[in-house]
C-alpha cells in the first residue's frame, strides 16, 4: 500500500491576512472549532468593539446556553499583548469562555492560561492551528487544544460548582441523544432531505454514530424551525471529505414546527432525544440541559 506524505503548510500561504482571511474563514467554519473543543459555538458578530475602549474582539459567539464566547486569533507566536487583550475582553464583555487561537503557543503563556483556569470561574482555551496536506491535496485546518478548563479545579467555590454541573448536564444530554438536528436552506432541504431521503456532508464524531437513530431537519430563516424528521438507515463516509452521509429508512415525516427560541441557534449539527421532540415547543426546550441537572439527570 502506497502512503502519502503529511506536510505542514505555512499558515500565511493559506490565510495571508489574519483579519481579512483567517478571521472571516473562522467565523464561517465555527463547527470545526466546536468539534475540537467539544462545546457548541454559534456566531454573534465578527470584529466586535469593546465598550469604551480601543479594543476589538475578533469573533464574539455564544454557547448552547447563550453564554458569551470570545475568540481571539493570532497567526504568530503568542505574546503578552494578546494575553492582556483576552483578559480585558473577558472581564469587560462578561464572557464565560475565551478561546485563543495561535500558530505557536509559548510555554509561559501555556502556564498563564492554566493558571487562569485554576483561579477564575471562566473557561480559557489555548488552541494551536496548523494547515496540513497530503502530497498535492488541498490544505486542511487542524486544531490542537493545548489548554482547556479542568472540571476538577472549576468545582472549587460556589460558582465553579455551578459551571461543573452545567457541563455535566450537557454531557449527559449528549450521551443519551439519539437524534441529530441539521440546519438546511430551502433549496437543499427540498432537493436532498425530502427528494433524496438523505443528508450530507455532516461532521460527526465517530463514537456518536452508533447512538443516532433519527435525523431532524431544521429549515433556516425565514422558516427558522424544525419541520421534518426521518429514521436513520445508515451513516457512512461521504466520498473522501472526512464527513458523513446519513441515509434515511424512508421519506422524512412532517411534524408540528419546533420554532427557534431566544437562546439556541442551529448553525451546525445539534443533538437531542427523540422523545422530547413531541413535547418541545421551541428549540430552547429541545436543547435545554435543565432536565439533566441534579436529581432529574439520574
Amino acid at each position: 500500500m502506497k502512503l502519502g506524505k503529511l506536510q505542514n503548510v505555512e499558515l500565511r500561504d493559506v490565510w495571508p491576512k489574519e483579519e481579512r482571511d483567517f478571521t472571516t474563514w473562522m467565523a464561517e467554519n465555527l463547527d470545526s472549532l466546536s468539534e475540537a473543543l467539544d462545546i457548541g459555538i454559534d456566531l454573534i458578530q465578527v470584529e466586535q468593539k469593546v465598550d469604551e475602549s480601543n479594543f476589538t474582539i475578533d469573533i464574539l459567539a455564544e454557547d448552547e446556553d447563550g453564554e458569551r464566547i470570545i475568540i481571539e486569533n493570532q497567526l504568530e507566536k503568542t505574546d503578552h499583548s494578546h494575553l492582556g487583550q483576552i483578559i480585558t475582553y473577558a472581564t469587560n464583555m462578561d464572557a464565560k469562555t475565551v478561546v485563543w487561537i495561535t500558530k505557536h503557543p509559548r510555554q509561559e503563556h501555556i502556564n498563564a492560561i492554566n493558571w487562569l483556569n485554576e483561579l477564575t470561574d471562566k473557561s480559557f482555551y489555548l488552541v494551536q492551528v496548523e494547515a496540513l496536506k497530503i502530497d498535492n491535496s488541498n490544505p486542511a485546518p487542524y486544531f490542537s487544544v493545548i489548554c482547556r478548563p479542568s472540571v476538577e479545579t472549576k468545582t472549587l467555590g460556589t460558582n465553579k460548582k455551578v459551571i461543573s454541573e452545567v457541563i455535566e448536564a450537557r454531557r449527559k444530554r449528549r450521551s443519551i441523544s439519539d437524534t441529530i438536528i441539521v440546519p438546511a436552506r430551502k433549496e437543499g432541504f427540498d432537493r436532498v432531505f425530502l427528494g433524496e431521503n438523505s443528508w450530507y456532508a455532516i461532521r460527526l464524531r465517530e463514537e456518536r454514530i452508533p447512538q443516532l437513530k433519527y435525523i431532524a431537519g431544521y429549515q433556516v430563516a425565514p422558516i427558522s424551525a424544525i419541520t421534518h424528521i426521518a429514521e436513520v438507515k445508515e451513516i457512512k463516509l461521504y466520498k473522501d471529505t472526512g464527513k458523513y452521509m446519513v441515509v434515511f429508512k424512508g421519506p422524512a415525516k412532517e411534524i408540528k414546527p419546533i420554532k427557534i427560541g431566544s437562546k439556541s441557534k442551529v448553525q451546525g449539527p445539534a443533538y437531542c432525544e427523540y422523545e422530547k421532540i413531541a413535547t418541545s415547543k421551541t428549540v430552547d426546550d429541545l436543547l435545554g440541559a435543565d432536565d439533566y441537572s441534579g436529581e432529574s439527570a439520574a
